[in-house]
């Protein structure tokens, strides 16, 4: 979550597919719920392009142009995984409406960007404990696919250079607190670090794992 002041979140327009009604519910409500954890945090998948036929019926004049994930690097002072890469999310708060808004908040702390859409849950949830001055913290992670207001669909004909060019031009303002810097990153680019440990380095092979179902879902 982030630690600076600054602008809120606009008033815009999001779609939730009746898939995912169950997260429109508060922190407090789902802990209720489910007593066997502590606290909740989701985590975003934004794609370039954003639109996929097969949720959108794309049509014939978007670019069949191979999808770039949003991966963020965390800030090098970090204390848990600094320096290391990651999608957009965070903690939902027990002052967010819902889970949903929850993450709409962090996309929008740690990026500039502005969800506009739900698409789909990634996967299942990952748990994981960690040991606080209080005692044991149970987790638990939920990870969403979405689409933002700033980046849309690419029109035939573009090339890579087209494509490099409509990536640097969209509006990625990071939280220096956080996170250091942005890249749009190739399923081959995942494949590369969850496979073999080389080029950028992600917080964990898990993590990894899950972006690489995240590409897979968009092909089904």
């Amino acid at each position: 979550m982030s630690t600076q002041s600054g602008p809120t979140i606009k008033p815009i327009s999001i779609h939730i597919p009746p898939t995912l009604q169950s997260f429109t519910i508060p922190l407090g409500s789902f802990l209720e719920r489910n007593t066997q954890y502590d606290r909740l945090v989701c985590s975003a998948f934004i794609f370039c392009p954003a639109t996929c036929h097969h949720h959108h019926h794309a049509h014939a004049n978007e670019a069949s142009t191979p999808s770039r994930l949003l991966l963020l690097r965390r800030a090098f002072t970090d204390t848990a995984f600094p320096d290391l890469w990651e999608v957009p999310g965070g903690s939902v708060d027990k002052d967010d409406p819902t889970i949903l808004h929850g993450l709409a908040r962090e996309v929008f702390e740690e990026t500039g960007l502005r969800l506009t859409r739900f698409v789909r849950l990634v996967g299942d949830a990952i748990k994981w404990t960690t040991t606080e001055k209080g005692g044991t913290v149970k987790w638990l992670k939920f990870s969403f696919e979405i689409e933002v207001s700033e980046v849309g669909a690419l029109k035939t004909g573009v090339d890579e250079q087209d494509v490099e060019g409509y990536l640097r031009s969209l509006p990625v303002n990071l939280d220096p607190h956080e996170h250091q810097d942005h890249a749009w990153v190739t399923e081959k680019e995942v494949r590369a670090f969850h496979e073999e440990g080389v080029g950028k380095k992600i917080v964990s092979k898990e993590q990894a794992g899950k972006m690489l179902e995240a590409f897979e879902l968009r092909r089904l």
